[in-house]
């Protein structure tokens, strides 16, 4: 089967505002239209259209229920919950970049980087080292000029300053390549309230969290996103939990890993505090397309 070549020419911002005006966006002017429209594209609104236009049409055409108020609100909801998220991971990234650098150094020396035997996959090692390396190449870190005038640059710098250049991505990978009888992996899971039995769970947890992280870091949509990436639920309860996950791909999954992992390495950041006056902005009604359950802040985890 040949596909289509797409052949739609591209439209003024005046004509994209009367396309979604034509379509039955009410209560907006078509001079708001535009001067969004300038600053935020027509396909990423898109997202935030689409649950108020009637989709099984080629038209698209908004529902009767449908207003522009809603639609702005979901869009402020989202930057404001990507914006909090994009500050709770923080904690999380650099206490991920801390353990491993500590525990696997004591353990295994500063370069355990480069030891292959230390890991499952060969390939993986691999393209991990070689990305640590590319990373540190691009990084004008003030400790990377440092070493490089100080020291003979032949020899691989130490892991607590290369993986100080990377991204967690490569980092969350790093880890998961890891064996599974290292001590020193198993001391990074501790850290985080893990044993050694339950750490593949908090791989999961890492993988996922790096998803988020990258869906935050290009300001792409979180509101009702069904991520591809599903971390897994963990059998042994943290001691503050949840009753249940309604769905294992929606961001209250998410936030439920990084409340958790918030106590051990932020526990004086006030993340239950912010989230709840960032939820603040949606409709009830529109929890469950976020995975929230209808009491959740009634729960363990965020009382």
């Amino acid at each position: 089967m040949s596909l289509r070549i797409y052949s739609k020419p591209p439209q003024t911002l005046d004509q994209q505002a009367q396309l979604l005006i034509s379509r039955g966006l009410k209560d907006v002017s078509k001079d708001e239209l535009v001067e969004v429209l300038s600053r935020i594209s027509y396909y990423r609104l898109r997202g935030y259209t689409y649950p108020y236009q009637d989709n099984t049409s080629s038209n698209s055409e908004f529902l009767p229920t449908a207003s522009w108020i809603n639609i702005k609100n979901d869009y402020l909801f989202d930057s404001a919950l990507r914006n909090l998220i994009v500050e709770a991971l923080g904690f999380i990234e650099i206490a991920v970049r801390c353990q491993m650098e500590y525990q696997l150094s004591i353990a295994h020396g500063p370069r355990w980087y480069e030891d292959v035997s230390l890991c499952h996959n060969q390939k993986i090692f691999n393209d991990n080292l070689v990305e640590l390396q590319k990373h540190w190449s691009r990084s004008r870190e003030v400790f990377k000029t440092h070493y490089e005038s100080e020291y003979d640059t032949s020899i691989a710098p130490p892991a607590w300053m290369i993986f100080e250049t990377t991204t967690f991505g490569t980092l969350s990978k790093t880890f998961s390549n890891l064996k599974s009888n290292l001590n020193a992996k198993t001391e990074v899971a501790k850290y985080f309230g893990f044993n050694k039995a339950s750490t593949k769970v908090l791989v999961s947890w890492f993988q996922h969290l790096n998803l988020v992280r990258n869906i935050c870091a290009h300001y792409s949509r979180l509101f009702t996103r069904s991520f591809i990436v599903r971390p897994m639920i963990p059998t042994n309860k943290p001691a503050k939990w949840v009753d249940s996950i309604p769905s294992q791909d929606r961001i209250y999954f998410s936030i439920c890993i990084i409340t958790t992992l918030l106590d051990v390495c932020a526990p004086n950041y006030d993340f239950r505090g912010k989230l709840k006056q960032v939820v603040k902005m949606v409709r009830p009604e529109q929890l469950p397309s976020l995975g929230f359950p209808e009491n959740w802040g009634e729960q363990d985890l965020f009382a």
